[in-house]
């Protein structure tokens, strides 16, 4: 707990809330301490997808909204941001996209009168907490969520001309974006602010990818480079963080997409190419046995490979 209670501090100073103030408020309240009404939620079932029971207009009741300790694994981007401001070296460019660098805080809060809890996400400044920064986080997870899909398809063609077998898979958690309707908690969102609230299934959780300190990973690592390299080098999974469930899936929250298209460098891209994935496994070469380095617009010898053509 007490690590999450530091880095929600410093994502909160950050963004000048009072952390003191908001734990000792959330300790007072009983019962029903948010109402939400899902505003946005585009991203339907599939292969890909980690579901979400939450359709469009329903009405959510959040009460228990609580720190988990772990969960300060989801705010870590936001710290490292903050202190490469403030001079210290990065291990390679650091983006600055408002997805990479606005904080945000990540909490647990369980839906009125059930045993679900949900994971609920929302930026630590009150002003930011707007319908088109929870946009930008359903836009990089609806991305990823295709991707997952592709890639998961890869890997059971890979398995059935290997003999059959199951094979693990990638899924991404849907998340659905609320506007906020009534709230006890002032001091953590306002009424008609958004928030992001999606089911992560864990209290537990890995960072797979991030700064290139992590432990090894393969289906993470071969994940990462697959987007790469089915994008041509134009889209890089930048924060992968989750879970491995005990069949060996992959189930990943609040994935960071750094794009060609949002004015993300080629020299970033390439710099965490090289940082995050140092090493590529047999599972690489299957789909990419042409890699000669990081670099991102060479990613795939063949341009028009007949897999890359498949998974379309």
């Amino acid at each position: 707990m007490g690590t999450a209670i530091s880095v929600c501090r410093n994502v909160l100073d950050a963004a000048f809330m009072d952390e003191e103030e908001l734990s000792s408020a959330l300790a007072q309240q009983y019962g029903p301490q948010l109402l939400l009404r899902v505003d946005a939620a585009p991203i339907r079932d599939g292969p890909g997808v980690h579901g979400n029971p939450f359709r469009l207009t329903d009405e959510v009741i959040l009460e228990g909204v609580e720190t988990v300790g772990v969960y300060a694994q989801f705010m870590a981007r936001f710290s490292m941001a903050r202190r490469f401001r403030s001079g210290s070296k990065p291990p390679f460019t650091w983006p600055t996209t408002e997805r990479a660098c606005t904080p945000h805080v990540f909490m647990r809060a369980r839906v009125e009168g059930t045993s679900r809890y949900v994971l609920l996400d929302f930026c630590a400044s009150l002003s930011e907490q707007t319908l088109a920064q929870v946009m930008l986080s359903l836009q990089d997870s609806k991305e990823m969520i295709q991707y997952a899909a592709n890639f998961n398809q890869y890997l059971s063609e890979a398995a059935a001309a290997d003999g059959g077998g199951d094979v693990p898979q990638v899924k991404i958690c849907a998340p659905v974006g609320c506007r906020v309707l009534d709230s006890k908690i002032p001091q953590l969102t306002n009424s008609d602010a958004y928030v992001v609230i999606m089911d992560y299934p864990a209290t537990d959780v890995t960072k797979f990818m991030l700064d290139g300190t992590e432990e090894y990973h393969e289906l993470a690592q071969t994940f990462f480079h697959y987007v790469l390299w089915q994008s041509g080098g134009r889209a890089l999974p930048f924060d992968l963080q989750g879970i491995e469930t005990g069949q060996g899936d992959l189930v990943l929250a609040d994935p960071c997409l750094l794009r060609e298209s949002d004015d993300v460098s080629d020299q970033c891209r390439e710099e965490a190419f090289a940082v995050l994935h140092r090493t590529c496994g047999q599972l690489c070469k299957g789909f990419d046995p042409h890699r000669r380095s990081g670099k991102v617009r060479r990613v795939c010898g063949v341009p028009s490979c007949s897999l890359q053509t498949a998974l379309r």
